[in-house]
Order: C-alpha cells, then sequence, then structure tokens
C-alpha cells in the first residue's frame, strides 16, 4: 500500500519560516542546472522544470506545500507548513500581467490566448518559485541585457575622457523608442523563430514580456535583438 511521505522528524517542530530557510538552503546545496539558453545570445537561465523538481522533493522532506493563485491582478504564492496547518503561511506575490499575443506584419496573430495565457502563468509561476526559493541570476538573463555581444573577446582601452563620457552620456539618453515598423519586424522575426523551434515559447514570452507585450523597446536595443535573432535564425539554415 502506498504511504504518504513524511517530513524528516528533524523538521517537524520548526515554523514556515525556519523550514523555509532550510530549503532555500537545500536548494543552494543542490546545484540545480539552468537548461533555459539561447544559441547567439549566449545566456542561460532557469526554467520552470529546472525548478520544479528539486524543490518539490525539498519541499516533501521538510514538510512544506505551495498554492498559487491568479486573481487578474496578481499572482500569489504561499507556502504552507504541512506539520502545522493552523500556522499562517508566507506568501509571495508578483503582478499579474498576462503576455500579448504575438503579430505577424500583416497583424494576424501567430499565437493564440490559450497560448499567451499559458506563457505568462509559466512565466509568473517561475518567479514566484525564484522568490520562494531565493533565486538569483546573473542580469545577463535580462531581455535588454541579452542584446550586448557577450561573445566578444574584452578590449584592454584606456580610460575614457570627460568629454567622451558626456557623449556616450548623451547617446544613451538620446535613444528614442523603436518605432512600429521595427516592433512588427521583431514581431515577425519572433514568429519565424517559433516556427522553426517551438521550444523557444517561454524565450519569446520572455522577450513579449519585457517589452510590454512588444510596445516598449528604444529603437537601438530592437535592432541589435533583430540583428542577433537573425543570427540564431541562420543556426536552423
Amino acid at each position: 500500500m502506498a504511504t504518504t511521505k513524511q517530513s524528516a522528524p528533524q523538521t517537524t517542530s520548526m515554523n514556515v519560516l525556519q523550514k523555509l530557510i532550510l530549503a532555500r538552503l537545500r536548494f543552494l546545496e543542490a546545484n540545480v542546472e539552468k537548461s533555459g539558453k539561447h544559441i547567439k545570445l549566449e545566456f542561460k537561465y532557469f526554467e520552470l522544470s529546472d525548478i520544479i523538481p528539486t524543490a518539490i522533493k525539498i519541499f516533501s522532506e521538510v514538510g512544506l506545500v505551495t498554492n498559487t493563485v491568479f486573481d487578474g491582478e496578481k499572482a500569489i504564492m504561499t507556502v504552507w507548513n504541512t506539520d502545522n496547518l493552523e500556522e499562517r503561511g508566507v506568501e509571495f506575490v508578483a503582478p499579474y500581467r498576462e503576455a500579448g499575443q504575438i503579430l505577424n506584419r500583416n497583424g494576424g496573430e501567430v499565437t493564440n490566448p490559450i497560448q499567451a495565457l499559458g506563457a505568462s502563468i509559466t512565466y509568473l509561476r517561475r518567479y514566484l518559485w525564484m522568490m520562494a526559493l531565493d533565486i538569483v541570476e546573473h542580469d545577463e538573463i535580462d531581455a535588454q541585457n541579452a542584446l550586448q555581444d557577450v561573445s566578444a573577446e574584452p578590449v584592454h582601452k584606456a580610460p575614457a575622457t570627460v568629454e567622451e563620457r558626456k557623449e556616450a552620456k548623451k547617446e544613451l539618453t538620446a535613444s528614442a523608442e523603436a518605432s512600429a515598423d521595427q516592433i512588427n519586424s521583431l514581431k515577425a522575426i519572433c514568429k519565424e523563430l517559433l516556427t522553426k523551434d517551438g521550444s523557444q515559447e517561454e524565450f519569446i514570452s520572455q522577450i513579449a514580456m519585457k517589452t510590454d507585450g512588444f510596445t516598449s523597446i528604444k529603437a537601438d536595443q530592437c535592432e541589435a535583438l533583430i540583428g542577433k535573432l537573425k543570427d540564431v535564425l541562420q543556426q536552423y539554415e
């Protein structure tokens, strides 16, 4: 007869905060590898499938369980102590934002509403687990930082002069928002990538989320991202 695994004796007397700290430590010690990666953008990130198996095993061992709710405005994950259900749970909250559907140049929908909803839920669940387990990722996973060419060899240059710094600051602050044509081009190339490789759905959803549903991105960043995505597509040829 199957039996339900109980939390270890040494954790049964712990409160939910003590158990959560222990779970975070064990997850850190597990050295979970990031499987989310992109060929040319050269960064790696935790996918939900990387986190869940190890996290659930650890939570089961220490006596924790989660419940996640989406109410249309926010996503809430509550962590409960299975050895004391009367104890108040710990909540982790993220603003709910549904990823917009990807459209092609003609305004046609590339993804359907269910796909957009599913991508949003997966994206938010991943971040709720990262908050609960206090997982830290390097800045390179950010869609904006991914625009940098990290594969280039470092070049040692003399420190910039005051005039050069002022000019660089002027160029950065003068960067305009991407035009409608640029954003449409970005959507089109995301569609093409998704068509060639369905496993890139989460990555494209991240781009959509970081750009407020393909509505907010600087022109130079948009062009750089389009260029790098073109490089990625060449890999599939």
